[in-house]
């Protein structure tokens, strides 16, 4: 469900949005939320780095906060020079997740999903 949001915008703000409206060839309030759903998720990404290379949350508990699964946060630590330290608790979440994972009914649904046929 969409809320309407009322927002006052600095003029030199608002022409940067114009001219990425012209040349993305979309709509003003489509970029915005465009916009803001990235801005959103690099600053989760961001606060969750972060708080892992201070220590103050654990490697699950910063792949939470960055809103994304345990698999991509290696990459995104990795891609940000960030040495991991998974607790086995978390490596346990892991190897559960992946023991629990049904790969044939993953297998079914992709083929489903982009329409192959065995």
């Amino acid at each position: 469900m969409s809320e309407r949001l009322s927002i006052v915008i600095p003029k030199d703000l608002n022409n940067e949005i114009e001219e990425l409206q012209k040349i993305l060839k979309m709509d003003k309030s489509t970029l915005i939320r465009h916009l803001l759903s990235k801005s959103i998720e690099e600053i989760r990404i961001e606060t969750a780095l972060n708080e892992y290379r201070k220590e103050k949350v654990s490697f699950g508990k910063a792949s939470e906060i960055a809103g994304v699964n345990l698999w991509r946060f290696i990459d995104i630590c990795h891609q940000n020079n960030i040495p991991l330290s998974i607790s086995e608790e978390d490596a346990q979440i892991g190897i559960d997740f992946v023991n629990k994972f049904d790969f044939d009914e993953y297998k079914t649904r992709m083929k489903k999903n982009l329409k192959i046929s065995d």
